[in-house]
């Protein structure tokens, strides 16, 4: 099973979009789709069921090498002030003949980043901390702007440069006026406070900001 696009981005007036789900298998499928409000708290992913956003189909049966299309509405009236995020999240059901025969099913899950913006956004602003840990360091920013930050290729670094912890490949989202906290492995030396270097990519190219290096 695909899924595409892999992020929609919605700016107002828009209010809706059509997400592609395909189906590869050599199989028909059964496929479920649900729309979460996302949320941060205390640096913590929350997902709640939405009641301003809806998805149509939820549930469809894709024939072998067939797709479907499913469209996901804004339908609150309410303007958009800051950029709202949800996770569309789309499985595939195990199939009941699968079960009967025995046979050991693996599904799959996709999940969707949705994000419905104000026509002007200001964009994140984010402040970002480092604690130091066995094996790592726990990082955590915090974002006083509307936009979302997504973060990838994330490094900590010393002042002079050499990298003392990284995660390789997408480390998540902190979200507009929220805070996430990620655990990095690495060294973790640096346990007298100060300051460090935060180096990683986000949807707007790459970026280096000075973390508060908390004491372990």
């Amino acid at each position: 099973m695909r899924v595409s696009p892999v992020l929609v981005d919605l700016s107002a007036p828009t209010a809706a979009s059509s997400v592609r789900i395909s189906n590869d298998a050599k199989r028909p499928i059964s496929v479920q789709v649900r729309i979460f409000k996302w949320s941060q708290s205390n640096g913590v992913d929350t997902y709640t069921p939405a009641t301003d956003v809806a998805v149509s189909p939820p549930i469809s049966q894709l024939k072998p090498g067939g797709e479907n299309m499913v469209r996901v509405v804004r339908t609150s009236k309410r303007p958009v002030k800051a950029e709202e995020s949800y996770r569309l999240i789309v499985d595939e059901l195990p199939s009941a003949s699968r079960k009967k025969s025995g046979t050991v099913t693996f599904v799959v899950r996709h999940s969707i980043p949705v994000f419905f913006s104000p026509p002007e956004n200001s964009g994140a602003a984010v402040a970002w901390s480092a604690q130091p840990k066995s094996g790592g360091y726990q990082v955590t920013a915090r974002n006083t702007g509307d936009k979302r930050l997504r973060v990838s290729d994330l490094a900590v670094k010393s002042k002079g440069g050499a990298s003392v912890a990284q995660q390789k490949g997408l480390v998540g989202y902190v979200l507009g006026n929220s805070s996430a906290s990620w655990f990095i492995p690495g060294t973790s030396g640096n346990r007298g406070g100060g300051s460090l270097i935060i180096s990683a990519q986000s949807e707007a190219g790459p970026f280096n900001a000075q973390a508060n290096a908390k004491g372990g």
